[in-house]
């Protein structure tokens, strides 16, 4: 199942990131005191309707989900998008931004930015401070090297920021300062 992330979600359940079934998985939790059985799916073939005109509108492989703390409802995911490059024949990861919509159990994508590279495995997915977010495209093959890609993008998906590594990254984050996540 190769967990990769959990989050305790703002209602005091866990979002446990499943990469190779291509799904968050929303689990009982309730403060410790749950009992463990699976509230959702959330991905292809999952729980959720997805609004979206996009042939592959889903994440897949994806690395760090997480609630932004400032909207419980506003879920970012750093989307690998292995199984949708396999079925396409090209394309690249993404940072994503989603509308959950529990009680409907409806999905709206509010950012799908393509940054330009595949990232076969790793990434992760951050809201910064001034409504931006980062994304970072961790292990991506190129020219018999693998690197890594950390990218900062507009609401409106467009990138404003990148930076270049010669090595795998598992996780990056913007920092203001050596002391405080930005």
């Amino acid at each position: 199942t190769h967990g990769n992330a959990i989050q305790e979600t703002p209602d005091g359940n866990l979002l446990y990131s499943s990469r190779h079934q291509d799904w968050l998985i929303k689990i009982a939790y309730n403060g410790g005191t749950g009992d463990g059985h699976i509230i959702y799916r959330l991905g292809r073939d999952g729980d959720f309707q997805i609004s979206s005109s996009d042939p592959f509108p889903w994440f897949s492989h994806q690395h760090d989900s997480n609630f932004e703390s400032s909207d419980p409802n506003r879920l970012l995911v750093f989307d690998d998008g292995n199984t949708r490059v396999v079925a396409a024949g090209t394309g690249n990861s993404r940072g994503q931004v989603l509308h959950i919509d529990e009680q409907n159990r409806i999905v709206t994508p509010l950012v799908n930015a393509d940054l330009g590279v595949f990232s076969l495995a790793v990434g992760s997915a951050q809201a910064l401070r001034d409504g931006n977010y980062h994304f970072d495209a961790g292990f991506v093959p190129e020219n018999g090297t693998t690197d890594a890609y950390s990218f900062e993008v507009t609401p409106a998906g467009k990138i404003v920021y990148g930076a270049h590594q010669n090595t795998i990254l598992y996780r990056t984050f913007r920092m203001t300062d050596m002391y405080t996540p930005n």
